[in-house]
């Protein structure tokens, strides 16, 4: 009848036990908190964001005359693709137009290095979309509404 003497022996094998629980969790919290600090520490990832501000029309031809492209990303672009966009579809699409915009910079594309799009008359009260893309794919759309 003497059980004075397990009590104390099991409450100290309870407490070795959570301590060492403790310790594994703080470990691997700690060791995932770094590891996060250290990815996050490393190369700065660089981003293509392009973006058209603007779209001028020559109202005497019913054509396109600029293309605004703005560089809001970290990177230099070059914009090689232009499409012009009606609710049927492509009407338009220039290829190949290798106009580089620096990074905060903004473009103007039209008369040279837009022949196709530009060149395309269009029909007053439809939607057009133009959509810009880079040589790297990352892509730019402006819908508008044509009207004198």
């Amino acid at each position: 009848m003497n059980k004075k003497g397990i009590s104390p022996v099991i409450a100290t094998l309870l407490l070795i036990i959570i301590a060492v629980a403790a310790a594994i969790l703080t470990y691997l919290w700690v060791t995932g908190y770094i590891g996060t600090l250290q990815q996050q520490g490393g190369v700065e990832n660089l981003q293509e964001r392009i973006k058209i501000e603007g779209v001028m029309i020559n109202t005497k031809s019913n054509t396109i005359s600029t293309i605004y492209v703005r560089n809001i990303g970290d990177v230099q672009v070059t914009i090689d693709t232009v499409y012009l966009i009606n609710s049927s579809g492509v009407m338009a699409v220039d290829t190949n137009i290798s106009v580089t915009v620096p990074t905060g910079s903004l473009a103007q594309l039209g008369g040279g290095n837009l022949t196709k799009v530009v060149n395309k008359p269009l029909t007053e009260g439809n939607s057009y979309t133009i959509k810009i893309v880079t040589e790297s794919g990352t892509e730019a759309t402006y819908k508008f509404t044509y009207k004198k």
